[in-house]
């Protein structure tokens, strides 16, 4: 298991906003990927196509649209979206605030990281008749997971339409702890929100905002809530397919 921070990944360039990659292939990932992006007012992430890669964006702080061709779909704070493969989607950041997204994708698209994807001026479009299959998700607002410690919520699963990555929205209130299974694919938890103690073969670890935990198949840990205020955690894993 790595301990990473969304503030430490290496820098790509897409569009005019400032784009991360924290989890990728040359750390050692190679079934799940999470880019980071800050964008400023008027800020866009290219329209693009990923021809084998789902994408689940997320919406940390600010808001903007999803840019189809010429169609805005709002996205605000808390809002999940999910794009499967070879649908047209980009990022614009259309209010006044700066806007704060992560996304993760499987399987990894590395044309995306080589800059092939980055084509502002001829960016595709879809088709005359397509109906998107992209959701916009409140995610707190998902459907509830049974029988786990803490408030979990499935955002996107392959009941919901994805092929390769599934992702939770969670909240661990006062007290509350959980313990990460081992699984046979690779998975990603971001905390968004409080913090949390982590042990792993006998060390505990402090957690803050933004800190990122990448887990091998068959790593596990026990996760705790810490101080005051509830813990919120992304958890996001690649099926495997």
């Amino acid at each position: 298991m790595q301990i990473l921070n969304l503030e430490s990944g290496t820098a790509f360039q897409m569009g005019k906003g400032k784009n991360w990659r924290v989890v990728h292939p040359d750390m050692g990932a190679t079934q799940i990927t999470l880019n980071h992006g800050q964008h400023a007012p008027g800020q866009e992430f290219t329209q693009h196509i990923h021809d084998e890669s789902e994408d689940m964006i997320v919406v940390l702080e600010g808001g903007g649209h999803i840019r189809q061709g010429e169609v805005y779909t709002p996205i605000i704070a808390g809002d999940g979206i999910f794009v499967p493969a070879r649908e047209v989607h980009g990022t614009v950041n259309t209010t006044d605030q700066p806007a704060r997204l992560i996304s993760f994708q499987s399987p990894p698209d590395m044309a995306l990281y080589r800059g092939e994807r980055d084509h502002p001026n001829s960016s595709p479009k879809p088709e005359s008749g397509h109906r998107s299959n992209v959701q916009v998700i409140p995610m707190a607002k998902s459907g509830p997971v049974f029988g786990k410690s803490g408030d979990w919520r499935s955002v996107v699963s392959p009941r919901k339409g994805s092929q390769h990555l599934s992702l939770d929205y969670v909240q661990l209130n006062i007290g509350e702890a959980f313990t990460h299974e081992p699984t046979t694919t690779e998975s990603v938890y971001v905390l968004i929100g409080g913090e949390a103690a982590v042990t792993t073969n006998g060390d505990t670890s402090s957690l803050g905002l933004r800190d990122v935990l990448f887990l091998k198949p068959k790593d596990t840990f026990s996760l705790s809530q810490v101080g005051s205020e509830p813990t919120t955690l992304l958890h996001c894993w690649a099926l495997g397919k």
